[in-house]
């Protein structure tokens, strides 16, 4: 008996038995890691698709008739671009700056408006109080007169018909305007827009303001009268004038905020005139009369180019500044691998192990190779697909990306003409005999019980080129037909002939 411990050392032990278990679903993880590959390979290429067909359109934008009076190029739009950019950073900026400044002039203003009902309401109190008890202050010599002051002026709104007359009613401020339009400040936008969307403060002193100077002048009026009388009236007097001021201390402190807002509020209004202004000449300076950017139909040029420029990068905005014949190309190319990958697709679910990694990858491969070939040979007119524009020839990317995804799906066939008319092209004279058609071939082939694969395999061809032999489709080549007849173990003679046969006579 061999001992186990000496099988275990000579390499006879066991496979290891995760290998062993992950073995029967091999396929089924092939087949998987395949279709990922698949998937994210199609997702490549459309990527890169979308990068090169969107930038070889914006490029095509700038040399359309309708800017060929700004001269503009490809080189020349990046700068735009680049001033755009740089007029839009500063525009945001000024933009975010006047709102902050709409928003600290708004909460000054609603602070304003209540330290005005609040001087408002403090000086119609202290009035009701000085005519309610001046009464039992004002005593002989002193003759009694009525406290009276203008309360209400022309700016402030008239108060309720039922309601106490109020000293000032309504505030100065005036709600924000709609603004007439949602565009953007820039190329559409007017300082008239910017305007409207600011609040339109009205700074006209309230009458109440000068409520306390009158109240100084009330008691101006008696201490004047009275001189140095009577003791007890002057002491009545200091009295009430000290329980008058008393009650205006809130009145004071509510009018020195109104006052300190109305200033803050006039600097503010101050500052955003000031970026109102350097908006409008910001539009001038970069939509100066006679620039390109002035042209509105050029400014939304600009503003796409921007934009494909923000979402993707500088990396793929890059691409825009590459010649249009490489853009061209690499939009062949990449409609070549897309039209292979549509071709393994189809052949991966048709039959999922038919192929592997390897294959597919040089599949891919091959249908670039197609397709960058077939981008030269429509340039050398071999497709007779050229394009007259203009006095010179030029080539439709669409019509590119038809050729390059069809070059992609049929590689096989593709190669195959290429070929023909490769030789077709370069014909070369040989002393051997000429080529010859085989007559009976089919029929040769089938008494020996052969086909055309096994004949291909002999003459050292293509398969395609013996089928072609077989269905007379072509004739055979000089130096081949010996290689024929030695196979089919006939003369020459009995197989080939110089006239062409009728199809019949297969």
């Amino acid at each position: 008996m061999v001992d186990v411990a000496v099988g275990r050392g000579v390499g006879l032990a066991p496979k290891d038995p995760f290998w062993a278990a992950i073995k029967p679903h091999a396929p089924a993880i092939r087949r998987v890691l395949i279709g990922l590959f698949l998937i994210a390979t199609f997702t490549l290429t459309s990527a890169v698709l979308l990068f090169v067909i969107t930038a070889e359109q914006l490029q095509g934008f700038v040399n359309a008739p309708q800017y060929a009076s700004l001269k503009v190029s490809a080189g020349w739009i990046r700068q735009d671009v680049a001033t755009v950019q740089h007029y839009w950073t500063l525009m945001n900026g000024i933009t975010r700056k006047e709102d902050e400044t709409q928003d600290a002039l708004y909460r000054v203003s609603l602070r304003n408006q209540t330290s005005r009902s609040s001087m408002t309401r403090t000086a119609e109190e202290t009035r009701n109080f000085i005519n309610t008890h001046d009464t039992a202050y004002i005593l002989p010599p002193l003759k009694l007169k009525s406290f009276t002051t203008s309360l209400t002026s022309a700016e402030d709104a008239a108060p309720a018909p039922d309601a106490p007359q109020p000293i000032d009613s309504q505030p100065n401020l005036a709600p924000p305007e709609t603004a007439a339009s949602g565009s953007p400040r820039g190329s559409l936008s007017t300082a008239a827009d910017a305007k409207a969307s600011s609040f339109d403060v009205a700074l006209a002193e309230p009458i109440s303001l000068r409520f306390g100077d009158d109240v100084d002048a009330y008691f101006d009026n008696y201490y004047s009268q009275l001189g140095t009388g009577d003791e007890a009236a002057h002491k009545s007097l200091n009295d009430f004038k000290a329980e008058t001021f008393r009650r205006l201390e809130g009145y004071f402190a509510a009018r020195a905020q109104y006052q300190s807002d109305a200033s803050a509020m006039r600097a503010l209004k101050g500052e955003i005139d000031a970026l109102e202004h350097r908006a409008d000449r910001l539009n001038k300076e970069v939509q100066a009369p006679g620039t390109p950017l002035a042209d509105g139909a050029y400014w939304s040029l600009t503003e796409d180019f921007l934009s494909f420029k923000t979402l993707f990068g500088d990396w793929a905005y890059n691409i825009v500044g590459l010649p249009r014949m490489m853009l061209v190309l690499a939009l062949s190319i990449f409609m070549g691998i897309l039209g292979s990958l549509i071709y393994i697709s189809q052949d991966f679910l048709r039959n999922p192990d038919s192929r592997g990694f390897w294959d597919i990858l040089f599949r891919i491969g091959l249908g670039a190779g197609v397709a960058f070939a077939l981008f030269f040979f429509a340039a050398a007119g071999m497709l007779a697909m050229a394009q007259d524009g203009g006095g010179k020839t030029d080539m439709s990317p669409y019509l590119i990306s038809f050729l390059g995804i069809t070059g992609g799906y049929l590689s096989d066939r593709v190669t195959q003409w290429m070929r023909e008319v490769g030789e077709s092209a370069f014909r070369v004279k040989t002393d051997g005999p000429p080529a010859r058609w085989a007559i009976g071939l089919g029929n040769m082939l089938k008494n020996a019980e052969l086909d055309a694969a096994a004949l291909a395999a002999a003459a050292n061809v293509l398969v395609e080129d013996a089928e072609a032999w077989v269905s007379l489709a072509k004739p055979v080549p000089g130096d081949k037909q010996g290689l024929v007849a030695a196979f089919l173990r006939e003369h020459p003679s009995r197989v080939f002939t110089d006239i062409q046969p009728a199809p019949s006579a297969q």
